[in-house]
């Protein structure tokens, strides 16, 4: 797909500041997550990468790293630009075969870490990865095994979600402010998504996938974490009952990763 011009501007700036500091540094830029789908909204959609270089960095080309992210969140800061810097060969081998690598998360660089080093990750570089510099990757570049990506999506149900879900319950519905709805709404469905087809889908596709999964009794809270994501500015219909949204939240949160659990790793 053709990048937005917010997002075009994000990376020509990144590969322009770091190709100052270091040339020759970061031989491939690849975009991820939602926009390999199709999928982007102005104001709300952070840009994902992966940043192939010529070889691990050493002090001076993470301080060069480092100063470019800088460069870009001063002139740049939004869209989020957050991601991953490794090897080519890293791609080739599992995620947790990689080293920790550089990455750029909520505007800041980190010289080291396990961020996104996962099945997802890879699986959606290799999918639906968008080569901004450098060739297409291809099926031979990037490790895949769906077991593995199924593995790790019902071991995150086990544990990010299952913690989520039971603060959700413990917390006053009244309080849940309306992000949590569009995040654990559309987080969860796109595991019961994978799980069910074994394949991968945007946030707004696992809520459109949610609506034919679910029944009539949710599409509710499926619709209003619809809206969030994509007219937020639409009128809602929990408007005058924040509290029954935030119920319905945790309600569905709970459903839906007991029935994912239920389709198998």
């Amino acid at each position: 797909m053709e990048v937005p011009a917010d997002v075009a501007r994000v990376t020509e700036t990144f590969l322009r500041a770091v190709d100052a500091r270091a040339p020759g540094l970061v031989r491939g830029l690849y975009l991820r997550g939602s926009l390999g789908f199709g999928e982007y909204f102005p104001g709300r959609s952070d840009v994902d990468f992966a940043a192939i270089l010529s070889g691990r960095p050493d002090r001076a080309r993470l301080e060069a790293l480092g100063a470019a992210h800088a460069e870009l969140r001063d002139a740049v800061p939004d869209p989020p630009f957050e991601g991953i810097h490794l090897l080519a060969g890293d791609l080739a081998l599992p995620p947790e075969q990689c080293p920790e690598v550089p990455y750029a998360y909520e505007g800041c660089f980190h010289r080291s870490g396990r961020f996104e080093l996962s099945p997802v990750t890879w699986h959606e570089l290799a999918s639906h990865g968008i080569a901004v510099r450098g060739a297409a990757l291809t099926a031979a570049d990037v490790w895949t095994d769906l077991a593995a990506l199924r593995a790790f999506s019902y071991a995150n149900l086990t544990s990010y979600w299952a913690d989520i879900a039971r603060q959700l319950q413990a917390r006053p519905p009244s309080r849940l402010p309306a992000r949590a709805t569009h995040w654990c709404v559309l987080g969860v469905s796109r595991l019961h998504h994978l799980l069910a087809t074994g394949s991968m889908t945007s946030k707004s596709g696992a809520g459109r996938h949610a609506l034919a999964a679910f029944g009539p009794r949710w599409h509710p809270i499926i619709g209003e974490a619809l809206r969030l994501r994509e007219r937020p500015g639409d009128p809602s219909e929990y408007d005058a009952d924040p509290a029954c949204r935030g119920a319905q939240t945790a309600e569905f949160t709970a459903m839906a990763i007991s029935a994912s659990l239920a389709l198998g790793p």
